[in-house]
């Protein structure tokens, strides 16, 4: 009941008790001024409990019809508007505010001194039983409403945890592919570094013993390039366990696409392939990105598209470089799964400063378009 408690004030209920209690003073002052004095405290009592009747409802209902019996047993009529006014809450507020069980129990409670209130007071059974029957269906719609907000209550935690499970799935994806694109990267780095090393040695080898300066700054080069590559195997520690043996084989890239199209089809998905030459100024970097983006998106076509027939644009405009991949298929976002590939391509993109759209298509299907530049940003 804690949404509901929320949204009823707390000064409601001690201003709904104190305008009842001034109702019942001035209607007994009304009905008979000779009313003992006695009595007066007793109806402050009784309709002042109401105060308390989302905090203690057994209690103020055990208090409503205790007032009720004492005057039913010194004979002073009940005629008078604050007692269903009183009683109904209370019998209401057992069901709404109370678990079942201690609720059931404080039905029983109020049934048994209504009962006790027939027995003193000379009034046929069957007005009691319909008030009884009254406070009973109280009692049933204040439980029913208890159940209904418990029960959105738990619909709404359920969906926070589910959300926040998804996002803490959705935060490792993302951290295992960059983990991914840093070791990616690291091979193309490296690779590069070793080739530089490489020729800075062979350069070495070949200068005359006379061209001491040229000597030098060649030995700096390698001797450098070394370290870096030392350094680089150091970094790659900290993103994978498996360090031993990290290759330094230049990763796949668009020169590779052709084998990507053939391995697609081969899985039963009929590839279009229109690739522009490749510029001589593309680095590695973005080359191994664009061909991932293209092998992700086959790869969801294959998983999802149901289907499917795929068309693939690789285009190279002034400074930048475009990925297109357009399939058939059913049209829907594809479930990332456990690869979160959609994850991956927005993390690679980003890694190279580029955008990245994806989504179905109008006409159907599903079309994933990427725009990387060639100049670093």
């Amino acid at each position: 009941m804690s949404g509901a408690e929320e949204r009823w004030p707390r000064w409601a209920d001690p201003a709904i008790a104190t305008a009842l209690t001034a109702l019942a003073v001035v209607e007994l002052a009304l009905a008979d001024p000779r009313s003992p004095a006695w009595q007066y405290p007793v109806v402050v009592v009784m309709t002042a409990a109401l105060a308390w009747r989302r905090r203690t409802p057994v209690t103020v209902l055990a208090v409503v019809l205790g007032a009720i019996l004492v005057q039913q047993a010194n004979g002073l009529p009940l005629d008078g508007l604050h007692v269903p006014l009183a009683l109904y809450p209370a019998f209401y507020s057992v069901g709404a505010h109370r678990p079942l069980r201690p609720a059931i129990s404080g039905l029983a409670v109020g049934l048994v001194l209504l009962g006790l209130g027939s027995l003193l007071e000379d009034v046929p059974t069957g007005d009691y039983v319909f008030i009884g029957v009254i406070g009973l269906a109280l009692w049933g719609a204040g439980a029913a409403i208890r159940a209904r907000i418990a029960a959105a209550v738990e619909a709404q935690t359920r969906a926070r945890l589910a959300e926040e499970r998804q996002d803490r799935a959705a935060a490792a994806a993302v951290a295992d592919e960059r983990g991914r694109i840093a070791r990616e990267l690291h091979d193309v780095v490296a690779h590069s570094v070793s080739v530089m090393v490489m020729q800075a040695g062979a350069l070495r080898r070949m200068l005359p013993a006379d061209q001491e300066k040229a000597l030098g700054v060649a030995g700096t080069v390698e001797r450098t390039g070394r370290e870096a590559l030392v350094e680089l195997r150091r970094m790659l520690g900290l993103l994978r366990a498996d360090t031993e043996g990290v290759p330094l084989a230049p990763q796949p890239g668009l020169a590779r696409m052709p084998e990507l199209v053939e391995s697609t089809e081969a899985a039963g998905v009929p590839v279009a392939l229109v690739m522009d030459e490749p510029p001589t100024a593309l680095s590695p970097g973005v080359d191994l990105c664009a061909f991932r983006i293209v092998q992700e998106s086959l790869t969801n076509v294959i998983k999802h598209a149901g289907p499917a027939s795929a068309r693939v644009a690789v285009r190279f405009p002034p400074r930048s470089v475009t990925v297109e991949v357009v399939d058939d298929g059913r049209g829907g976002v594809p479930a990332t799964g456990g690869g979160h590939g959609l994850l991956g391509m927005q993390e690679r993109v980003a890694v190279f400063g580029g955008s990245l759209s994806v989504g179905p298509e109008p006409g159907g299907g599903f079309a994933v378009r990427a725009t990387l530049p060639l100049e670093p940003r």
